[in-house]
């Protein structure tokens, strides 16, 4: 099972953030399926909002710190855990927004 983009105006980065968003793990599992599987085909169904370029940078710089902090192994795990928890709700906010919910 695999998900990708097939327009280069939403790259696979952006699916991947909107889909680790509270705002649609929640809007999944209030409408699409309600289950523990997940689905391919029910991923599909999300609404997907289409990024301007800034948006679509700042997701981007969103998506690169997780990877960089994932990368890292010398540091510590509360310290992890803070800075994952950090870009969390910088990611959170910027979903909501996307989606004109704030």
């Amino acid at each position: 099972m695999s998900l990708f983009s097939t327009f280069n105006d939403t790259p696979n980065y952006f699916f991947v953030s909107l889909l680790n968003s509270d705002f649609l793990f929640d809007y999944y599992r209030q409408f699409i399926n309600c289950t523990v599987n997940i689905q391919i085909n029910d991923i599909r169904q999300m609404p997907i909002c289409i990024p301007s370029l800034k948006e679509l940078e700042y997701c981007h710089s969103l998506f690169q710190s997780i990877l960089e902090e994932k990368r890292k192994e010398s540091i510590t795990k509360t310290k992890s855990i803070n800075v994952f928890n950090k870009i969390e709700v910088e990611l959170n906010e910027f979903v909501l927004k996307l989606y004109q919910i704030v």
